[in-house]
């Protein structure tokens, strides 16, 4: 039970993380903006604004305490030991049904939320554009893509677990064999997530609309501000975004293989042409970036993971013992890559939390880097307008709380942008 109450307590540590945002939130909207956001609201949507934030506290507050009292549901009863007899100990069964009721329990309990905010409080400021039915095809086919997906790599981790002592002849191997092991579950691992890569695009097809832009002056533009860029675009593409919001977003989306600009209806049909080519010229700056010295360490970091499960596996017998300690403590008589899953990310989300903020950093650096592009190309006055614009339409936090920019923020905020922006028109 002390396990139990220790992972619990891992589980409540984003929440109380999360608690202390919202107090920071409040703190900096009693501040009037900066200079240079001071024109993106009027009195009156600014107003909107905080009542928009205001309406969204209690629903996100009560879904917060459902989560956190699903977790301890999870971990306090023999959850895990019904689901195991349930599945009479077969371990691809016990994963799948695991996977199953969790995602069932977690959908059931979202589902009210996710309606309520899109229905009443994204109407109440004319945000949303969806129907019900465009509304439960959506949530519907989120639930049915991430339920496979999540499942199929269970199965694969369960694989994994069940057959790595048998790989390695009980842990006693050499550490050449261990990297070897290692190199090929990486292997694995990354290609299941390239294909999980795929499949989610193609699940964004279904969801959106997606039509080639049609050929003239805009698409010739277009291919100029991406000519000499690093990674070639196969396709310059209009979806559908009309039909559910009214967000405004261009995007390049990078696969292997896949490179596409995706540029939102309504986007198109609202903004001047020099706004979308400026949005369109900080996307090509992406596709033109090369990597820092940053990057290569943040590779890096990767490489050092590898070694930590290379060293996982040399020393195979301690962490089995865990494992099996595991077991023991939710009452199982195997392995359940779920609930394994569960507690490394929780007991590792110190480490994990400090990698994310590293990794945010460097996002936010190629941001503004993207940015740069934009004003090199003179867009640099149409991408503030721009920006300033659609943070109104949409209701957006320009001035978040500068810790929170730093620890969380993968993109600039929208002071911090434009003031960057500024700096480089000066200096360009």
């Amino acid at each position: 039970m002390i396990l139990r109450l220790i992972l619990l307590a891992f589980s409540a540590l984003p929440r109380l993380y999360t608690l202390f945002q919202m107090a920071l939130y409040d703190r900096k909207r009693q501040e009037p903006l900066p200079e240079e956001v001071r024109d993106v609201y009027t009195p009156e949507r600014w107003e909107q604004f905080l009542a928009y934030k205001q309406d969204q506290r209690v629903p996100n507050l009560l879904q917060m305490i459902i989560g956190f009292g699903l977790d301890a549901f999870v971990l306090l009863t023999p959850f895990y030991a019904w689901i195991e007899r349930l599945a009479h100990a077969n371990p691809y069964g016990t994963v799948i049904l695991t996977a199953a009721v969790i995602t069932a329990i977690d959908f059931l309990i979202g589902l009210p939320f996710a309606y309520y905010r899109t229905f009443t409080i994204e109407n109440r400021y004319g945000l949303n554009h969806k129907t019900k039915q465009v509304f439960f095809k959506d949530e519907l086919v989120e639930l049915v893509t991430g339920f496979v997906l999540n499942t199929a790599l269970y199965c694969l981790l369960q694989y994994i677990l069940i057959h790595l002592p048998a790989w390695t002849n009980n842990f006693s191997i050499s550490l050449v064999q261990s990297i070897g092991i290692s190199a090929a579950i990486v292997a694995v691992i990354a290609l299941f997530l390239v294909i999980a890569m795929f499949i989610s695009w193609k699940v964004m097809r279904i969801r959106y609309k997606f039509v080639p832009l049609e050929e003239g002056e805009l698409k010739q533009e277009i291919r100029k501000l991406i000519k000499g860029s690093r990674k070639k675009v196969r396709a310059i593409e209009v979806y559908n975004e009309s039909e559910k919001s009214t967000s405004k977003n261009a995007f390049v989306l990078k696969l292997p293989f896949i490179r596409t600009i995706g540029i939102a209806d309504n986007f198109l049909n609202e903004n001047s042409r020099r706004e979308l080519l400026a949005v369109l010229s900080h996307e090509a700056g992406h596709l033109k970036h090369k990597p820092t010295i940053w990057n290569y360490i943040n590779w890096g970091i990767y490489g050092l993971l590898f070694c930590l499960l290379t060293a996982v596996i040399s020393n195979g017998a301690y962490f089995a013992s865990l494992e099996q300690s595991l077991e023991q403590a939710f009452g199982l008589t195997g392995i359940n890559a779920v609930l394994t899953t569960a507690v490394i990310s929780w007991i590792g989300s110190p480490f994990l939390y400090l990698l994310s903020v590293f990794r945010t950093a460097v996002t936010r650096m190629e941001e503004y880097e993207a940015d740069r592009n934009a004003v090199k190309e003179g867009y640099g006055a149409e991408l503030i307008q721009t920006f300033k614009t659609l943070s109104s339409d949409e209701l957006v936090d320009v001035n978040p709380p500068e810790i929170i920019e730093m620890l969380e923020y993968d993109h600039p905020g929208m002071t911090s942008r434009i003031r960057a922006i500024h700096k480089a028109m000066e200096t360009n």
